[in-house]
Formats: structure tokens, C-alpha cells, sequence
């Protein structure tokens, strides 16, 4: 956060200080995604495995080269209705988004 000033980090943990879910959107991408990407944003999650099993949520731009430029990304506990929503509050905050309008949206669901 010291180089990438504009970074969000967010760590959720339960009352008994286990770790549950972060949130991260660095500085410089959400920059990138205001200033030059298009105003489409794509959703998606995927499975993790390993010590900390849960679900990677993703949020993919399109630069003005059309390639997929990452915006943010969320690690939670699993894919519910109740961590979209809290995914997206942190994405709508970050990236100034008042109104979804002239916003391209596309998920898979």
C-alpha cells in the first residue's frame, strides 16, 4: 500500500478472529479500469483448494486493446448471495460506480 497508494485492502474475520473473506482492488488497476478501460465490467468465481478452501470471486475490464484487464478480486468463504453483495459494495465503492448505468454487466448466472 506504502507503492500503490489508491490500494483497497479488506479483511473480514468472525467473532472468534478467524479470517473469512479480503477483498483487494490495487491502486493502479483501479486507475487503469476509470481512465482508460471500457465501461464493462465481468464477473465471475471459481473454486480454491488447498489450506484455505472457499471461492475466488474476479471482477475482468476490457482495455482499449480489447484484452481482459483484472479490476479486483475477493477471497470468501463460499459463493453465497451474502458475499456478492458484500463483493460488490467494495467493488461499487472503489470504483466511484453512484449508478450502474452505461455500465456493461456480464456473469455467467
Amino acid at each position: 500500500m506504502r507503492m500503490n497508494h489508491d490500494t483497497t485492502i479488506i479483511l473480514k474475520c468472525d467473532d472468534s478472529g478467524r479470517f473469512q473473506r479480503m477483498y483487494i482492488c490495487l491502486g493502479a488497476l483501479k486507475q487503469g479500469w476509470k481512465q482508460g478501460c471500457m465501461p464493462f465490467i465481468g464477473l465471475d468465481g471459481c473454486f480454491t483448494k488447498g489450506y484455505h478452501i472457499g471461492q475466488l470471486l474476479t471482477t475482468i475490464g476490457v482495455d482499449p486493446n480489447n484484452q481482459m484487464y483484472p479490476v479486483t478480486y475477493a477471497l470468501v468463504e463460499a459463493e453465497t448471495k451474502d458475499t456478492w453483495v458484500w463483493f460488490l459494495e467494495q467493488l461499487g465503492a472503489d470504483l466511484e460506480l453512484n449508478n450502474s448505468f452505461g455500465i456493461v454487466w456480464i456473469s455467467d448466472k
